[in-house]
């Protein structure tokens, strides 16, 4: 068969003129049109060829890339198949988002959920303490939000991961019940897309334990007050009611005319940290700071800081001992020791 007799969808693209086959051939079309691309040297459309959904003529167009391997020619290796699972088997794609708790303890939460057209984003701005400060909702396409995601994961500054969209689920209903704890009412959009949102089902532990086991307390204990040096952790100060008392205890020391020794200062700084994160440390702020911790080792250990990520699950298990007291936990000390300006050592 000649070029000429080719169907005229085999025309185009032999001829450069389309750069896909835009229709279908017979056996006897596709045969010659192979051939004739073999004749050419035309390793680029056979490849292509290769690669289409025409499983006759692709395995024939790979065949004839063979030939021209075993002429010389230079034509592109075939691509790695990799199985990838479908259906119930296929690995989860983490879609939603959650970033870093911030020293106010506010953070931003983005659940995505699979709609009948592309994705449902529902992004919630939360406070550890007054719950929903805000939210919106917006439906995007799956291409795009995968983008989106992929360069505000990759951007350290954003200091945002990928979360499950359970744990996402969860952390906005909690979010809810901490707004009507507080006597706040919830956003009006919220109401609205609550029960787009899905079923919750609380999970029966926190994932970081699972993610980021703890270390060894005696082991590690001498190391989590260098948790308050990164990134994540640095902006956290004391809660708002206890800084009158520091900044009042701190006051005293420094306006002291019977304290003149530097070290003599020093120790009295220290005891008076150690009296107001003593006296703050009250099981509900125990549990407020735990579950802060836990859920910054979460996205640690996501963004792959997990020597950092199992410290703080261990900074969290600490915390939420109660049988551990403000003065044995570094972590809290430094908390509270960081807001405290010492005078600089005398010479």
């Amino acid at each position: 068969m000649t070029p000429d007799e080719l169907p005229e969808a085999a025309r185009a693209f032999l001829d450069a003129d389309v750069a896909l086959l835009p229709a279908a051939l017979d056996d006897a079309a596709g045969e010659a049109l192979v051939a004739l691309l073999v004749e050419r040297g035309d390793a680029a459309r056979l490849q292509r060829l290769g690669d289409g959904a025409d499983k006759v003529l692709a395995k024939r167009a790979r065949k004839a890339l063979h030939v021209l391997r075993t002429r010389g020619v230079a034509a592109p290796k075939p691509e790695k198949r990799e199985f990838r699972p479908h259906g119930p088997f296929a690995p989860a794609e983490e879609l939603s988002l959650a970033s870093m708790i911030d020293g106010r303890g506010e953070r931003i939460v983005w659940l995505v959920r699979t709609a009948d057209k592309g994705l449902d984003v529902f992004e919630a701005q939360l406070s550890d303490t007054r719950g929903i400060l805000g939210f919106t909702t917006a439906n995007a396409p799956r291409k795009d939000w995968r983008a989106h995601a992929s360069r505000v994961v990759a951007d350290q500054r954003m200091a945002v991961a990928r979360v499950s969209e359970r744990h996402a689920r969860q952390l906005i209903e909690e979010g809810y019940r901490r707004t009507i704890a507080a006597g706040r009412v919830p956003p009006e959009e919220f109401a609205r897309a609550r029960l787009g949102m899905g079923h919750y089902e609380p999970e029966a532990r926190h994932p970081a334990l699972d993610a980021a086991p703890p270390y060894d307390v005696a082991e590690a204990r001498a190391r989590l007050a260098t948790l308050h040096a990164l990134p994540e952790l640095r902006t956290w100060i004391p809660p708002d009611d206890s800084l009158p008392a520091l900044d009042l205890e701190v006051g005293n020391i420094l306006t002291s005319k019977l304290i003149v020794d530097p070290l003599q200062r020093k120790e009295q700084l220290a005891a008076a940290v150690e009296k107001v994160a003593t006296a703050a440390l009250t099981p509900e702020y125990r549990q407020l700071l735990g579950a802060r911790l836990y859920e910054t080792a979460l996205l640690l250990a996501a963004r792959g800081k997990l020597d950092e990520a199992r410290l703080t699950t261990t900074a969290a298990a600490l915390t939420l001992d109660e049988r551990v007291a403000a003065a044995d936990n570094p972590f809290v000390i430094r908390l509270f020791d960081k807001v405290v300006k010492a005078p600089a050592d005398e010479a």
